[in-house]
């Protein structure tokens, strides 16, 4: 009888030296989660400020015309063209070669990041009334 009382004892011994080891780790766990928050926190305040501060910009296909035919952005930020005409493909090119010609169906989209800064003038590929230009600061 004295070995059972014994063997329990030992059990919840062990049970909760066990239980104390896991919370230790998963404290430890956590203050290393967060060291790793703060360093990309520092990491993101010391980054550019166009990194930090990029927006994104809308620009529609339509019939017959972007919109807005004329945009002002920063350095980092993206414009995102869609084509909102139901009835044609359009083919969106960068006359400044900043990438491949695009072929966009209805509801496509296509984005790009400006990295530096200019004025770059886009088109569409056999409707040459369609324009648009991005300033970029």
């Amino acid at each position: 009888m004295q070995n059972r009382w014994l063997l329990i004892i030992l059990v919840i011994a062990l049970v909760m030296v066990s239980g104390c080891a896991d919370e230790q780790a998963e404290a430890e766990g956590t203050t290393e989660e967060q060291s790793e928050i703060q360093a990309e926190e520092q990491n993101t305040e010391d980054a550019p400020a166009s990194a930090v501060d990029a927006v994104e910009h809308g620009a529609s296909m339509e019939f017959y015309g972007f919109k807005p035919v004329v945009l002002d952005i920063n350095r980092g930020d993206t414009v995102t063209w869609r084509n909102n005409n139901k009835q044609k493909v359009y083919t969106l090119i960068s006359d400044d070669e900043l990438f491949e010609d695009q072929e966009m169906k209805y509801g496509n989209l296509f984005y790009h990041v400006f990295e530096n800064s200019g004025t770059y003038t886009f088109s569409v590929k056999d409707t040459p009334e369609m324009t648009m230009t991005v300033n970029v600061r």
